[in-house]
């Protein structure tokens, strides 16, 4: 099988356009897609109900994402004390904890292991699951090391070794420059990196931000909290069904076919150690977390991958320069835009322009890009503005989401900016669990904003309201 033909095809396929299905296709599929799972008995059919459930290849890669979105706020918690004297806790309180560590986080690493539906193969006989093995390191400025290991087979020869590696990211946030290695293809050097959403992924293992989930969660406020046992050890289950700002339309099956959320904390060490995503009462994704090692000391040059001998290195430039607000210079072509809000705890980490960019779910080109990074623990904050050129552009489109059309209709609220550089222009915001991160963008006079990372619904309206030129920048003028 050849790789690079396959993920090139798979990148086109993501972006192909679907065709008219006429008005209520899709809520009319959705209802006929409950309906058939539920007169199904619980253990029969399963393959079927899985792809009757899934769908589409698209909505596959949104539940991989929406489960391994939870790595980080789970290994962040190894860090939080035990709760003194009887236990008392609610579900919300569970939420905020992670994220609070979230926020103070320095250095993490740990094994990951996800198992995600793959209907293609249920067919065969049985119920399947893709399992993907990884071990990530990362640390506050932004860099990260991903390893994805190859799968064992029971039985085999080498079974029982270590697992020999698949795939190899170093990203130096520092530097911008990330390498990307595969065993016999030699290595990849890019440089000039883009800072983040939407012109790369907010996560390097799935696309999706490590706190999206627990903030959708948080937003939502439809959650419980269930007693739990989980490998001889009692632990707390908070269970989240209902999605953040979610319209339901006319004859929609919303109230039906809406995924349930699972986040399985250990009681003694706030160790969330399952995520699980279940649709139509099938188990849909699941992330175990293993190994977790938070605020230690990361190994020498971890974010640094050497050519292996014998294979060639490949130079690529993404065109996001490191630039400073105080180089004038550097502005010639944009108009730095600059919040004058952003969260608490956020500092500006780094500034970019491009002399045009192409958006990471390719759905929009792009030139004149100014960006701003703002980061606190791992939570990281982007906000960028660009001239969009492209003759298909719509401005109700979503830059940042890698999903259809449909996904952001459903989960999108409107709000208006009312102050600042984009006063008077209408914004879309999405803050969702199967989001790739929550988001606002809009579009003023052909300029495309977008603020994208951690942050509330409010939040992200607060800093489009408070847009003004570079005060540098306009005194250069």
């Amino acid at each position: 099988m050849d790789e690079i033909r396959d993920t090139e095809l798979g990148e086109k396929l993501q972006v192909l356009a679907e065709p008219d299905h006429g008005p209520g296709y899709w809520d009319q599929m959705r209802l006929q897609i409950a309906a058939a799972a539920a007169e199904r008995q619980p253990r029969a059919g399963l393959g079927r109900r899985l792809r009757a459930a899934l769908g589409t290849p698209r909505l596959r890669i949104a539940l991989a994402a929406a489960a391994l979105a939870a790595v980080a706020a789970a290994a962040v918690l190894f860090g939080l004390p035990r709760a003194p004297g009887p236990e008392s806790v609610s579900a919300a309180e569970v939420l905020k904890r992670a994220l609070s560590a979230y926020s103070s986080g320095r250095t993490w690493q740990a094994d990951a292991v996800m198992k995600a539906a793959d209907w293609n193969r249920s067919a065969q006989g049985g119920y399947h699951y893709d399992v993907l093995r990884y071990h990530i390191a990362q640390s506050a400025d932004g860099s990260y090391r991903l390893t994805q290991f190859e799968r064992t087979r029971p039985g085999a020869a080498d079974a029982g070794t270590s697992p020999r590696v698949k795939d190899d990211r170093a990203y130096d946030a520092s530097t911008g420059v990330l390498r990307h290695s595969r065993p016999g293809r030699g290595l990849v050097v890019v440089k000039d990196c883009p800072l983040g959403p939407p012109d790369r992924w907010a996560s390097p293992l799935t696309g999706v931000d490590f706190g999206a989930t627990l903030r959708a969660m948080t937003a939502a406020g439809a959650f419980k909290l269930e007693e739990a046992v989980l490998d001889g050890r009692p632990a707390w289950t908070v269970v989240c069904s209902k999605g953040a700002g979610v319209a339901s339309p006319a004859g929609s099956a919303q109230g039906v076919d809406w995924p349930v959320f699972k986040v399985t904390v250990d009681k003694q060490t706030w160790l969330p150690v399952r995520f699980q995503q279940v649709e139509a009462g099938i188990l849909t994704a699941e992330l175990r977390v293993r190994n977790a090692r938070v605020n230690g000391p990361l190994p020498k040059q971890v974010f640094t991958l050497r050519p292996l001998k014998g294979l060639t290195t490949r130079h690529v430039d993404s065109g996001f320069r490191r630039v400073t607000l105080d180089d004038e210079r550097a502005f010639a072509a944009v108009t730095p835009l600059v919040p004058g809000f952003v969260p608490k705890g956020y500092d500006l980490a780094y500034v970019a322009v491009a002399p045009r960019a192409l958006t990471a779910n390719h759905l929009f080109r792009a030139v004149h890009v100014f960006a701003l990074q703002y980061t606190h623990g791992f939570d990281a904050l982007t906000v960028s503005t660009r001239t969009v050129e492209d003759a298909t552009f719509s401005a109700e489109d979503d830059p940042v989401d890698s999903y259809d059309s449909m996904w952001s209709d459903l989960v999108r609220t409107e709000a208006r900016i009312t102050s600042g550089a984009f006063a008077g222009t209408r914004a879309w915001i999405v803050v969702a669990t199967q989001s790739s991160a929550p988001h606002l963008w809009a579009v003023k006079d052909g300029v495309l904003l977008t603020i994208a990372g951690g942050a509330t619904a409010e939040e992200l309206l607060a800093v489009a309201d408070s847009l003004q030129v570079n005060p540098g920048a306009a005194a250069a003028d």
